[in-house]
């Protein structure tokens, strides 16, 4: 048997807990509306059809931030949802910012070639546009990473988890996944500008068999072996997703502070 979530968890219960997050905070925060970015995910065309859904369109502002080329079809994905949605996405090109930060990083004697930490700032560029939008408008800054997302450590610091609020935080991939089959979300890139294997394919496995296991492990607190026979994986497999909840633990944690006593001095 597979681990499970419990059964209030629906697809209709999870997309009305995330619209009602979303009009809540805007509200409460007196904001014009929301900015998100779109990748040609499915999970950031999710968000926002979501955010839509709570605010209408006026209050929604979307951008598409490609850098590279081979990011053209996606974003050409994500502007078309965009517009079935009512939005009018405004694309930001980071060719040139990411082209000038390596000549400064060359100039400092640090190399930028580096593919992870050039995702990483790529992200936390994103993070600075949606932000920057965010301030001259009175908006909120709305972000798509997942539960699944958070647990594995599928997120950059201050880059994609750079937000005000995460509607799909709480959420498994596969029930956002749920979520979008709901508002007919179009069939978009499962990694949206980004060309590296998700999590799920890098384990050989598909994301609800990835989900189940982590659900599992961190839901009921159960062993790699136990959840390995309960959802039908090689242990090896279960292992490997206990040890990336592990290490990336810090990717969870707010910034460390000095304590109290500390202060007061």
């Amino acid at each position: 048997m597979e681990a499970s979530l419990p059964t209030d968890r629906t697809p209709a219960t999870l997309h009305e807990r995330a619209e009602q997050l979303v009009l809540d905070t805007v509200t409460e925060a007196s904001a014009e509306g929301v900015v998100l970015a779109l990748d040609g995910s499915v999970e950031t065309a999710t968000l926002a059809a979501v955010a839509t859904d709570a605010l209408g369109p006026d209050s929604v502002t979307a951008l598409v931030m490609p850098a590279f080329l081979t990011s053209e079809a996606a974003a050409r994905d994500a502007e078309i949802i965009a517009q079935g949605l009512g939005l009018t996405p405004q694309r930001v090109q980071l060719q040139p910012l990411l082209g000038a930060f390596r000549e400064a990083m060359d100039e400092t004697g640090v190399s930028a070639d580096d593919t992870v930490a050039v995702e990483n700032a790529l992200a936390r560029f994103r993070m600075v546009c949606r932000y920057y939008v965010a301030n001259t408008t009175d908006l909120l800054v709305v972000g798509a990473v997942t539960r699944t997302d958070r647990l594995l450590g599928t997120v950059t610091k201050h880059g994609t988890l750079g937000a005000d609020l995460l509607p799909f935080g709480a959420c498994y991939r596969s029930e956002v996944m749920a979520i979008a089959e709901r508002l007919n979300v179009p069939a978009s890139s499962p990694a949206g500008f980004e060309s590296s294997p998700t999590d799920a394919e890098r384990l050989g496995v598909d994301h609800a068999t990835l989900d189940a296991v982590l659900v599992g492990l961190v839901e009921d607190g159960e062993s790699p072996a136990t959840v390995a026979e309960r959802v039908g994986v090689d242990s090896a497999t279960a292992e490997r997703v206990a040890d990336w909840v592990a290490v990336t633990a810090h990717k969870r944690q707010p910034p460390k502070v000095s304590d109290d006593a500390h202060e007061a001095r």
